[in-house]
């Protein structure tokens, strides 16, 4: 998980356990009726919504997107490795890349398709079929978060009429009061935490991670070119600037936000 991620979950939790407990004890906030109202509920909801392999494919993609990855990600790290494979395949041909340990396995594909002797063309064609596949999948697992995030606060409206109703049809029997209005409330309270501190940030997480992913494949895709096509490893670096240029100015915008 990014530091960032970790420490505005961490962050976001602790603040409203922290105000719940400074006013009255946490265990009044722990309603039964209350989180099946909502959690069942948007699980249903979603369920309507999206299949069930979109559902666990997205739970999947997230936990993608919050873990670090000891793969290669740095862009000018990637244009090194292009340029010592380029000398490489320059001085003993395509064949000696095989013995290159390579740290990133959409990297690896591609060097292993033009060691296994297919055309430049075919692999640059594979390799973004999977690029616009990862799009597609991430588009899909955001939506998936999305679609918690909004039914979540709307299940806890429910939950909110549920209760008040409860509370309004047994006005004669004061115990009745408490139970149903902790619900009545309670409710409201779990989707909003449940769509703000958990199914949006997830679904924008995903989205940002899918974004970089995406970029940083396109930058390999002209890199496998480029050694397909035996250029020279200044030419390389030229046609792979613009990438560079990209990333940062991707960062500075990150450095400043």
């Amino acid at each position: 998980m990014s530091f960032s991620t970790l420490i505005g979950l961490v962050a976001g939790i602790a603040i409203v356990l922290i105000a719940m407990a400074m006013g009255s004890s946490i265990s009044m906030f722990v309603n039964i009726p209350g989180l099946m109202i909502v959690v069942g509920g948007t699980i249903a909801a979603t369920m309507i919504r999206y299949s069930m392999a979109d559902s666990f494919k997205a739970w999947g993609m997230s936990f993608s997107a919050l873990k670090v990855s000891s793969e290669v990600k740095d862009f000018n790290e990637l244009v090194d490795i292009t340029e010592d494979l380029l000398r490489l395949v320059r001085a003993k041909g395509l064949l000696a890349m095989e013995s290159y340990e390579l740290n990133n396995s959409f990297y690896n594909t591609g060097v292993r398709m033009l060691v296994d002797g297919y055309s430049v063309d075919l692999v640059k064609q594979t390799l973004r079929e999977k690029n616009k596949l990862l799009i597609e999948k991430a588009e899909t697992s955001a939506g998936v978060f999305r679609s918690v995030g909004e039914a979540a606060p709307a299940f806890g409206m429910i939950g909110t009429l549920v209760g008040l109703i409860q509370m309004l049809s047994n006005l004669s029997d004061p115990s009745a009061i408490g139970p149903a209005m902790a619900v009545a409330m309670l409710t409201t309270l779990y989707g909003a935490m449940i769509a703000n501190l958990v199914a949006l940030p997830i679904a924008d997480k995903i989205e940002s991670w899918a974004q970089n992913e995406s970029d940083r494949e396109i930058l390999i895709i002209e890199a496998i070119d480029s050694i397909g096509q035996g250029h020279n490893p200044a030419v390389m670096r030229d046609l792979l600037a613009p990438f560079l240029q990209a990333s940062k100015q991707v960062k500075q915008s990150a450095k400043e936000g």
